[in-house]
């Protein structure tokens, strides 16, 4: 392991956290009620943060895959994809009782960091790794921001 290499894994894992941290602070203060009414279309921030641990939990297996040397499944993904993929998962998961969806929400997080752990530093030079979890950051961040849009407009 070299330092640029350790240094590389540091500043993806404080990647993730600080989208992470962007994402509940966006949620925080806020009432299980307001939790469940939409924000986003017709998600609410529930149905958003199932939707955030559902992607995480899909890549999971990759993570082992890459860890094995093998090629993950989402390097086949495709962005034309997206809708499809939640149209498929998100129904499976919006039926969840809040309190599971923000169980799910962070034991999926809390299962990425320890796949990312067993990963070697030199798979976070390049390629799938650090691009999927820049992707899982913008994710957080993207859906923060609809919170906070909601909550700005809602005088949350």
């Amino acid at each position: 392991m070299t330092t640029q290499t350790a240094s590389q894994r540091q500043q993806t894992y404080r990647m993730l956290e600080s989208a992470r941290d962007e994402l509940l602070s966006a949620i925080d203060g806020l009432t299980p009620e307001q939790m469940v009414v939409s924000v986003l279309d017709d998600w609410s921030v529930k149905d958003l943060l199932a939707h955030v641990a559902v992607w995480e939990e899909q890549l999971l297996p990759d993570f082992r895959r890459v860890n094995e040397g093998h090629t993950p499944a989402f390097a086949a993904f495709r962005s034309e994809y997206i809708d499809r993929w939640n149209e498929m998962l998100m129904p499976l998961r919006r039926g969840f009782p809040l309190d599971q969806a923000i169980h799910e929400f962070h034991y999926c997080r809390s299962a990425t960091l320890i796949a990312l752990d067993q990963i070697p530093d030199e798979l976070f030079t390049y390629g799938f790794v650090p691009t999927t979890c820049t992707i899982s950051a913008q994710h957080d961040r993207e859906h923060a921001a609809h919170i906070r849009q909601w909550r700005e407009k809602e005088g949350i």
